[in-house]
């Protein structure tokens, strides 16, 4: 009776298991962004100092079937800082502004931890699992990118510091590092 309750313990603790990867520069493993960290051409066009583009994948490892419901197991995500498309116009470069390009990063860190915390409260269907995965991701997706402009509306892109206080401050109790 033991080893048929442990069995099932394993079996349905393993469903929609999820984990998180952040990658910057190549490299493994979440830390504060650096400037170094923004190799892109600079678009001297643009009104803005610096631009961080940042982009999420997500994996699962198989999908398993309970009559109708579809039991997603090993779901990870991973955030990657794009730095290729990420730039700075060097005589621009201060701590400020790196403070709130790190924000723009931060955001995406919310998301990915939101995608995680979606995906393990959903209920999946055999019929539609991959379209409902879509779906959410870009359900959350969309509040994220409202996120960003209310950011950068609120900081004034880091001029305003009392907001780019607040929001950093918003960070830091939302993110652990």
């Amino acid at each position: 009776m033991i080893k048929f309750f442990v069995i099932f313990i394993l079996i349905f603790s393993s469903q929609n298991i999820s984990a998180q990867k952040v990658i910057i520069n190549g490299v493994e493993g979440n830390r504060l962004l650096q400037w170094s960290d923004f190799t892109g051409v600079p678009d001297y066009s643009s009104p803005y100092f610096a631009y961080t583009v940042w982009k999420t994948n997500f994996k699962y490892s198989a999908v398993r079937f309970s009559g109708e419901t579809a039991l997603i197991n090993g779901f990870e995500m991973t955030l990657i800082l794009d730095s290729t498309k990420s730039w700075l116009k060097k005589d621009k470069k201060s701590d400020d502004l790196l403070l709130h390009e790190q924000g723009h990063f931060d955001i995406g860190l919310l998301y990915m931890k939101d995608v995680l915390k979606e995906i393990s409260r959903a209920q999946f269907t055999r019929a539609n699992y991959q379209s409902e995965i879509r779906n959410l991701t870009a359900r959350v997706h969309k509040k994220y990118n409202e996120m960003m402009l209310n950011y950068d509306s609120d900081t004034n892109h880091s001029k305003n510091k009392q907001q780019q206080n607040n929001w950093t401050k918003y960070f830091n109790d939302n993110l652990s590092r």
